[in-house]
């Protein structure tokens, strides 16, 4: 079900208005519903969204990657096998958000809030969760990480 993108090009930063990430959201949502034969996967690679109001977004399987997100509010938003490979979502918040069998590789979690954030099979290896709040040694066991993350919880 996943769109085909190209993992090889370089991810350019890219501003996107808000009524430009809404339709990209609900062509997502045709396309999670469809099962990929109508609307569009959400890509989202290198996308500027600094504080960007997310809450409750459905975007599983999403391309994210490289994305800055600092400080975005992404509460309840559901990102179960989405690509945020090297994405910046320095202190977002990320509460109650499925995570689950996301790529975090080499992601910046630094001071975000993973309260109760459902991590299970979520790729974390290489990822900075320096003073990332909210998260135990419950949820990190449940998620691919290099060994010395699980211990400095």
């Amino acid at each position: 079900m996943t769109e085909n993108i190209d993992s090889e090009a370089p991810i350019v930063p890219r501003e996107f208005t808000k009524e430009e990430l809404a339709e990209i959201i609900e062509q997502h949502g045709k396309w999670l519903a469809s099962k990929g034969a109508e609307g569009a996967c959400a890509d989202l690679r290198g996308a500027q969204l600094k504080g960007g109001v997310l809450m409750g977004a459905k975007l599983s399987q999403a391309q994210l990657e490289g994305a800055y997100l600092y400080g975005a509010y992404l509460k309840k938003a559901d990102l179960e096998k989405a690509n945020l490979r090297s994405a910046n979502l320095r202190g977002a918040n990320l509460r109650w958000t499925c995570l689950k069998n996301a790529d975090l590789r080499g992601v910046n979690l630094a001071r975000a809030d993973l309260l109760h954030a459902n991590l299970e099979g979520a790729d974390l290896r290489d990822a900075n969760l320096k003073m990332a709040e909210g998260i135990t040694s419950a949820q990190l066991a449940t998620a691919k990480t290099n060994d010395s993350e699980k211990s400095s919880i």
